[in-house]
């Protein structure tokens, strides 16, 4: 994963030294700076917030820009053993010329407990700018520790420095942490994940990366610049370069406390070592004195409470969607003849489980037919989750006349607003014509006169009739009573298969999975167009899709509730072989290592769709047995 460093806009820093000449080119740096109107900056950090009693560390405020009245914070609970020191610099950034100046102090604290650096002031141009207290926490120290730093100043700090680089990293240095917009949320409602790698030291790159699986959460990770850029950060005083490496849109879908598990990752650390350059190359490149390590990092877990959606004033038509959303009703047509197919088209527009949300039920007249919608989506996670879904219903009208169709209002939760809203449709008028003489509309309104006409009393046939005697007296024959008996038994056996086929697909989840199988292998093929297409990142989407719904839907396992440890508990119990679950869980690793670092992935593309389409096999098969 490729980290593109401050260092990519480098810049050079001229240092105040003795000469008119380079005095003269500082002058004239100014000069320019000023005339570009630098924004000035003021702020404070240390070097350490939990230092030892008697250790040193460093504190200094710097001031981006020019100013006057420098006021400094009483520091009288630590020994300053150097300064004020004093800094200037001169920094150009893509062309951009600014100035800094910087107040540093070498202090150590008098004895244990928590102390406060006070805020420091400056005046620049018509405003007055203060940096923010830091807190200092400090411990109990080593008596030998500290003597050696009260005798030896600024060069006990210097050694300490540099024996910090040659150590091993710190968590202080170094370490992970997983943020959330929102620790308490509704049932259905978005909340951004964001995981944050903190450093001090020179951080190269990542490996190794571990996502957890946010079980229960529907998740979205964001579709962004792969390339991860470090910024600085102040916490608590101290300066970090900070990459934000994971940003994903959590959806939860049920009610409680879900704690989302710890990502692992490895980081590469550059970090400086005493062996001497091997050769005159590393000599002259200065590298035979750092090395490349590999520090393993573990965010904490972290809980999001869920609460459900109010009850009260829920609206009769409510599907499930959160978010704020647009609402819009089309039907191509407004005057149709009987039996002729119209199109009613419902678009929702907006942020929130824009996926998520389920077909309207329509309230249409008994003489219409309608059909499952044909569903078309489109879906950005850039900042946020939003987009569109448009649900395209034929509806075919059987009887002539003036219809309205209305009750088509759309509603949804608002949860900023902490409540229901309701988008009323207009009522569209809808002039259905008499159909066509070969039509079946004369089949249906003939059986409609029948019923409305039913007595007890039918038409009798008059007229000769032509009637002649048989030989051979039917009745009481056994063909007479085998007609009799055929169709009753008929009757039953019809009765029988259509019971059967109504219990069979009235269990949807029986259905998904006698048809599991069926269904993940039409995902692969999409699979296998994002692979003749060269889409990594889909391609290998769809695989683990696939996989997962597959594994869900034949073992009766919410997708929401799959994880490794489930998936490879399921098919052990279900007389899988240990080799095929081995091969799935690897092939699910990879898939989801390819989704976040899809350049780092070398695998034969070709290879892994055509091992996911084995592994179904192998599963139906196994299973059988």
């Amino acid at each position: 994963m490729k980290i593109n460093k401050y260092i990519a806009t480098r810049f050079t820093t001229l240092s105040f030294g003795e000469g008119l000449g380079v005095r003269l080119f500082l002058l004239l740096l100014f000069i320019s700076s000023s005339v570009l109107g630098q924004n000035p900056a003021f702020f404070a950090q240390v070097s350490k917030t939990k230092p030892a009693v008697g250790e040193t560390f460093q504190v200094s405020f710097t001031l981006n820009g020019s100013g006057s009245n420098l006021t400094y914070p009483n520091l009288n609970d630590f020994d300053v053993y150097s300064g004020p020191n004093q800094s200037q610099s001169i920094s150009m950034v893509n062309g951009n010329i600014s100035q800094s100046t910087t107040i540093s102090f070498l202090l150590a604290p008098k004895k244990e407990g928590k102390f406060t650096i006070g805020a420091a002031t400056v005046i620049s141009g018509n405003q007055k700018l203060e940096t923010k207290p830091i807190i200092i926490d400090a411990v109990r120290g080593n008596p030998q520790q500290n003597n050696n730093a009260s005798a030896a100043g600024n060069q006990s700090y210097q050694n300490q420095e540099k024996s910090n680089n040659n150590g091993e990293i710190s968590s202080d240095e170094l370490f992970v942490k997983t943020f959330l917009s929102k620790t308490k949320c509704y049932l259905g409602e978005q909340i951004t994940l964001t995981q944050k790698v903190y450093s001090k030291v020179d951080l190269r790159g990542f490996q190794n990366v571990k996502f957890p699986p946010y079980n229960g959460f529907w998740s979205q990770q964001e579709n962004g610049n792969q390339q991860i850029n470090l910024k600085q950060e102040n916490v608590n005083g101290v300066m970090y370069y900070v990459a934000d490496y994971n940003k994903v849109f959590l959806f939860p879908q049920r009610v409680g406390s879900i704690t989302i598990e710890p990502v692992e990752l490895d980081c590469i650390v550059r970090k400086q070592t005493k062996r001497q350059p091997r050769n005159i190359f590393e000599q002259f490149f200065g590298a035979g004195g750092y090395e490349d390590i590999v520090v393993k990092l573990k965010s904490k877990p972290v809980k999001v409470d869920v609460i459900e959606l109010p009850s009260q004033n829920k609206p009769k038509n409510f599907t499930g969607a959160v978010g704020s959303y647009s609402y819009k009703v089309e039907l191509d047509k407004n005057r149709v003849k009987a039996n002729e197919a119209i199109n009613l088209k419902i678009s929702i527009t907006g942020k929130g489980n824009v996926k998520l949300v389920e077909p309207l039920q329509l309230n249409l007249p008994e003489s219409f037919e309608t059909y499952d919608p044909k569903i078309n989506e489109s879906i950005k996670t850039v900042g946020t989750v939003s987009g569109s879904k448009t649900f395209d219903y034929l509806i075919i009208p059987r009887e002539k006349g003036e219809f309205v169709l209305n009750e088509l209002n759309f509603s949804y939760f608002d949860a900023d607003k902490k409540q229901y809203v309701t988008i009323p449709s207009p009522d569209i008028t809808l002039t259905v014509l008499e159909g066509d003489a070969n039509s079946a509309q004369i089949v249906t309104q003939a059986k409609k006169e029948i019923k409305e006409a039913d007595n007890d009393i039918r038409y009798i046939k008059t007229g000769n009739l032509n009637l002649q005697k048989k030989q051979d007296d039917f009745f009481s024959s056994f063909n007479h009573y085998l007609l009799l008996i055929v169709p009753f038994l008929i009757f039953i056996a019809s009765l029988y298969i259509v019971k059967q086929n109504q219990k069979v697909n009235s269990d949807v989840l029986i259905v998904k999975q006698r048809k599991a199988a069926k269904i993940a292998k039409k995902q692969l093929a999409v699979a296998e167009k994002h692979m003749q297409v060269g889409d990594k990142d889909l391609f290998f989407t769809e695989i683990l899709n696939s996989l997962n719904k597959y594994v869900g839907d034949k073992f009766f396992i919410p997708i929401v509730d799959l994880s490794k440890d489930k998936i490879t508990e399921i098919l052990l119990n279900n007389h899988v072989s240990q080799e095929t679950m081995q091969h799935v869980i690897k092939l699910l690793n990879t898939c989801e290592f390819a989704k976040y670092a899809p350049s780092a992935v070398t695998d034969n593309l070709q290879e892994v769709y055509q091992e996911a389409v084995d592994l179904i096999s192998q599963i139906e098969n196994q299973i059988k047995k």
